[in-house]
């Protein structure tokens, strides 16, 4: 059976802590693949727990909106990362976000992790929310953008340069994601939930399995066989990431 891909999620998140089990186990019985994401000390340390105890995929990074911390547990995140290089699929999340302050000391941490994947030789997730275009030149590394949300224009170029941009359950119900599927080559898209964040569902909390709404919007927008949709953005996020999942 066809693989769905959830590139981006937090299963880590305290908000899963009551039924965290039952949360993989659907994704699992649905043939979604979790790739979890650690933005945090904490968050980096459960979503290490996480991979380790439920067989998923793992990123850990440093969140933006975390950029008034001391440098104490910046480099702690860092170290840990370093630790555990080879269980993870990537440094992330990692960025800039227009709507949080600090924006040179947001800029100083992204590139520390940014040094630190081109050390340990791992692509990146990035946060890239209103300096996509930033976050583009200043990478030398290939880039994932978790929950793309710039322009088509940038969107492409990002595409042909071998990086990927990350289409999310937003698609559900925002017209520029629909444009972004509509008119990007498919070859540069993978798919995620951002779980449990931005959920497709009204009054619930997201999780991986809704990732099947993303497919479901991409095949109708592409007038694609889902199948066929899954087969691509599986083989898509497996090159990105060089691994098999």
């Amino acid at each position: 059976m066809s693989k769905y891909v959830d590139a981006h999620c937090h299963i880590e998140d305290k908000a899963f802590n009551k039924n965290r089990d039952e949360v993989v186990k659907r994704a699992k019985e649905n043939n979604v693949i979790i790739i979890t994401s650690g933005a945090s000390f904490g968050g980096c340390v459960r979503a290490l727990n996480c991979k380790r105890l439920y067989d998923i995929y793992l990123t850990l990074g440093y969140h933006p909106s975390r950029v008034n911390a001391d440098d104490k547990i910046i480099n702690k995140v860092y170290n840990l990362i370093k630790e555990n290089e080879k269980e993870i699929l990537a440094v992330g999340e990692i960025g800039m976000d227009v709507k949080i302050e600090n924006i040179k000391r947001q800029e100083e941490i992204f590139k520390k992790f940014l040094e630190l994947s081109k050390e340990i030789n791992k692509p990146i997730v990035a946060h890239a929310r209103g300096f996509e275009e930033r976050i583009f030149k200043l990478s030398d590394q290939p880039i994932m953008f978790h929950c793309y949300s710039g322009s088509l224009e940038l969107a492409k170029e990002i595409g042909e340069s071998g990086n990927l941009i990350s289409i999310s359950t937003l698609v559900c119900f925002s017209e520029h994601h629909k444009k972004l599927v509509e008119k990007l080559d498919i070859d540069y898209i993978t798919t995620e939930t951002d779980s449990p964040y931005l959920s497709p569902i009204k009054k619930q909390r997201n999780e991986p399995i809704n990732v099947k709404f993303v497919y479901k919007i991409i095949s109708e927008i592409k007038e694609m066989d889902i199948n066929e949709v899954k087969n691509i953005i599986y083989k898509n996020t497996c090159k990105f990431f060089k691994k098999k999942l």
